[in-house]
């Protein structure tokens, strides 16, 4: 399951971004190092909370847990447990 939200979420971000899908990788630090905007941040979120169908706590908003695709499944999978 986390491989395929994370291959859903790296497609998200490129059509939401514009970016392409070989500019990052899981790792990347897409917020912390420009690659996109708080606005983008927030659009990514919200993709998330449909995909979890439930919200994320303005708390757990933090780039330990949304600054790389990989730090934003890994949130993801917690939250589901």
């Amino acid at each position: 399951m986390a491989s395929e939200l994370q291959d859903n979420l790296t497609a998200f971000i490129v059509e939401t971004t514009g970016m392409s899908d070989d500019e990052f990788d899981a790792d990347t630090p897409l917020y912390s190092e420009g690659y996109i905007d708080s606005f983008a941040l927030t659009t990514i979120i919200s993709y998330l909370e449909e995909q979890a169908g439930r919200g994320i706590p303005g708390d757990d908003v933090t780039l330990e847990n949304f600054d790389t695709v990989e730090k934003m499944v890994a949130y993801m999978g917690r939250m589901a447990s």
